[in-house]
């Protein structure tokens, strides 16, 4: 029995919706002992009961369908400072309270192995399932980013220093993060969600897509070193992202300004912000097919964010509205590019 995204929700506090969770509860604990698979959603569910429970009914350490939601629940709350070297606050049954020093160091000593699993995880090279791939590419690039830094790159004894160590972990920890966040945004998307369409060609929006997106051009925060990339701000939001630009792409092939027009680079205006879209044509294996088979990917997605970026995009484009949030820059010439920054 698989429940849907809208039975796993808390509607009020009323004891008729008390009955209604723990039933779903029971079934679900059921099935965690048994380990039998369960959804994301419903180990969020599951994990995120387990923990206000007020019967008997264990711990996360009890249940392996809850790693997943402990590791996300700490590392929310420790990112900021995985030093240990600041003041940390939990939430239990409504309140907030603070993490005694003890408890802190325990649940850091957590994430710090945790980090280490996933370094064995993300040097590999070859996994079946595409998220991993995907996220182990990202975060290898990554790795080797922060040791080409000057300050790290010049310093022999650079994988003992404190600072490394602790920039290296974040990242880990990040991509680990990142994964799990894509796991329940894949389940929770339909197949026609990651279908765009423009100038009547289908645009895939994938495991790179996402991953590549989410790592770069989410989460400024978290980021370890500067990464010379843009951000994007409240507008776009990664659990519906695929979503959102399949209306912007909508919009702009209903209007016929980029008829005709390339498509590799799409620059766009909404909200007075200028973004681009990048798309690429690939090759893929599918089964039953002989040979591969070529396809379009949505490759990046990110705001432009300094206007020299640019490069004085009207010297190419014209700026042409669709409605009031939202205008699309075309190209003067049919295959001629906007002067849109590179990747």
């Amino acid at each position: 029995m698989a429940f849907e995204k809208d039975e796993l929700r808390i509607k009020d506090d009323t004891i008729d919706e008390q009955v209604r969770s723990r039933t779903i509860f029971e079934v679900l604990k059921a099935k965690a002992i048994k380990q039998e698979i369960l959804s994301e959603q419903e180990k969020n569910f599951f994990c995120f009961g387990l923990k206000q429970s007020n019967l008997k009914d264990g711990v996360w350490e009890d249940y392996t369908c809850c790693d997943n939601y402990k590791f996300k629940t700490l590392y929310l709350t420790y990112f900021r400072d995985l030093t240990g070297g600041t003041d940390f606050f939990k939430v239990s049954r409504m309140t907030i309270y603070k993490v005694e020093a003890n408890e802190a160091q325990k649940d850091l000593q957590y994430l710090y192995d945790k980090s280490d699993e996933w370094d064995l995880v993300v040097q590999k090279s070859n996994h079946n399932e595409q998220l991993l791939q995907q996220i182990s590419v990202e975060t290898r690039n990554d790795l080797k980013n922060l040791s080409n830094l000057p300050e790290f790159n010049n310093d022999p004894y650079k994988n003992g220093s404190f600072k490394y160590i602790f920039k290296k972990r974040a990242i880990l920890l990040q991509s680990k993060y990142l994964y799990c966040i894509a796991l329940e945004i894949f389940e929770n998307l339909k197949p026609e969600d990651l279908l765009l369409e423009i100038n009547s060609v289908q645009i895939e929006f994938n495991e790179f897509s996402l991953l590549h997106i989410l790592n770069r051009h989410f989460a400024e925060i978290s980021k370890q070193f500067n990464t010379n990339k843009s951000f994007h701000n409240e507008d776009f939001k990664p659990r519906i992202l695929s979503v959102q630009l399949k209306k912007i792409l909508f919009d702009i092939d209903n209007s016929k300004l980029l008829a005709g027009k390339s498509i590799d680079k799409i620059g766009f205006q909404q909200n007075g912000i200028d973004y681009i879209i990048y798309t690429v044509e690939k090759e893929k294996t599918v089964k039953g097919n002989k040979g591969n088979v070529s396809y379009r990917r949505l490759d990046t997605f990110f705001p432009v964010t300094d206007s020299k970026e640019y490069h004085n995009p009207t010297s190419t484009c014209n700026l042409i509205s669709i409605n009031s949030n939202l205008s699309v820059y075309v190209p003067f010439l049919k295959n001629q590019y906007c002067n849109l920054p590179q990747l």
